[in-house]
């Protein structure tokens, strides 16, 4: 044979595998791996991101996103973004992202499609980012992005999205809504009398994160209650719905992603009770004398003052961590009660009395009689109280004869910050309706602002 023949067909093949070894290189290249992660361009892991957020077969996405970018001018992104909303629309979208101004802004635009958005301040650059899709389908996708290089890897078994998933949970839980940081940057060195400044601030902010409407009047309601309403009283007497309406309202707040916390002083009481009760001798409980059914009574109601102390330490360590706090109580002298919480708290505080007719009150103390509950582990007995606990009749003849609103509603500390909510049917739908008139009543001048 001829050398010269047997170097074409050699050569020939040769190339064939070089030329296949680099399409195989190329088509793993533009594709999303599933096994160990390996370089790809920017522009083809965002299409097979949206492959994926496309995917019929999904109906939930927690996504942590260091790095997220607004869609701009990116069609991809903003296609990814409607996926998003699609996603949202049946199970529900959640994202967490670092306080960087792209990365709020992006956030901003997610919350202007009612995807809700939390701010890590514990977030770096170089942190990993993961999408966790589930449905009848699960798909985690994870990303190392270094020296602006991805390096992106699929795993579609149902046990990595539980660990992920898990993950996201505890650093969602430490996350502030996005809505609540925006909102701190509008407050941000102001106090009270600032209020003209705020407008410019909420136009500064409008502009600096291309806020849409929607996002901004969800900015609007946490700033105003942030600023207007930290604090939120409930008082009314025994049997007029204050718990219905506590409850009812930390449920419309959180509706709109405020973080709430629910305060009470019959837990205070009824600690006090306790110490009485078992002879502690360290002089708290004085006047408290058990009743059938868990219950106590009290000779006056000088002997609740403890209890309403020990509320008011709490309320005030709850400016430093809990955005919005609502705080129930029911006193005969209920002005009185209000000046323990001090100038500082009822100043940037509102007030919500609940009313009704003594019969509808005495019918409904009649029913309850919800008994604590007791609970053993370990060395520690853990006792909770119910909103439904029993009152003792005398108790309630005794202690609160007569409803003081007029008197509140007429106290300058409090005064234009005073709203009633008549409670005499059965029900929550006058509740929330009432409820939505307060919230609306706090957040409208803000929006005023803003126009």
């Amino acid at each position: 044979m001829n050398w010269s023949q047997l170097v074409v067909p050699v050569t020939s093949g040769v190339t064939v595998t070089l030329i296949v070894a680099i399409v195989r290189s190329l088509w793993r290249r533009t594709r999303l791996p599933t096994g160990l992660s390996q370089r790809m361009t920017r522009r083809n892991y965002l299409a097979e991101m949206l492959v994926v957020a496309k995917n019929d077969q999904v109906d939930r996405l927690d996504a942590l996103v260091p790095n997220l970018l607004p869609a701009g001018v990116s069609k991809v992104l903003a296609k990814i973004q409607e996926s998003w909303s699609q996603i949202n629309s049946r199970r529900g979208v959640r994202v967490i992202t670092r306080a960087e101004p792209k990365s709020l802004t992006a956030g901003a635009e997610l919350l202007g499609a009612d995807i809700e958005v939390r701010v890590s301040r514990t977030l770096t650059s170089d942190h990993l980012s993961y999408h966790v899709f589930s449905g009848s389908e699960h798909h985690t996708v994870l990303n190392r992005r270094r020296g602006g290089k991805d390096r992106p890897e699929r795993l579609d078994e149902i046990s990595a999205a539980k660990v992920f998933r898990s993950h996201f949970d505890e650093i969602w839980g430490k996350s502030e809504p996005l809505e609540s940081v925006l909102a701190s940057e509008v407050l941000g060195g102001t106090s009270d009398d600032a209020w003209p400044h705020l407008a410019d601030r909420i136009r500064e902010l409008r502009t600096t994160y291309q806020l849409s409407p929607k996002a901004e009047d969800a900015v609007l309601r946490h700033l105003a209650f942030r600023h207007r309403a930290p604090v939120i009283f409930i008082t009314g007497l025994p049997g007029a719905g204050k718990s219905l309406v506590r409850r009812a309202l930390a449920e419309e707040l959180r509706r709109w992603r405020l973080q709430v916390d629910e305060l009470s002083d019959y837990v205070y009481a009824f600690e006090d009770f306790l110490h009485s009760l078992m002879l502690l001798g360290d002089g708290r409980g004085t006047g408290f004398s058990a009743q059938l059914g868990g219950a106590f009574q009290v000779e006056r109601e000088e002997n609740l003052r403890p209890a309403l102390h020990a509320l008011g330490h709490r309320v005030w360590e709850n400016r430093r961590s809990s955005p919005i706090t609502l705080v129930e109580f029911a006193r005969a002298d209920t002005i009185g009660a209000l000046q323990v919480f001090g100038d500082e708290v009822l100043a940037a505080s509102q007030v919500i009395h609940v009313r009704a007719h003594d019969a509808v009150r005495a019918a409904r103390l009649a029913k309850r009689g919800e008994p604590p509950r007791i609970s053993v582990a370990g060395q520690s007995i853990n006792l909770i109280v119910s909103d439904e606990h029993r009152l003792p009749s005398n108790a309630a003849e005794a202690l609160y004869r007569k409803d003081d609103f007029a008197l509140l509603k007429a106290q300058k500390t409090v005064s234009g910050r005073v709203h009633l909510i008549d409670n005499d049917t059965e029900g929550r739908a006058h509740i929330d309706e009432q409820l939505t008139a307060f919230v609306e009543a706090v957040v409208r001048p803000y929006r005023g602002l803003a126009a």
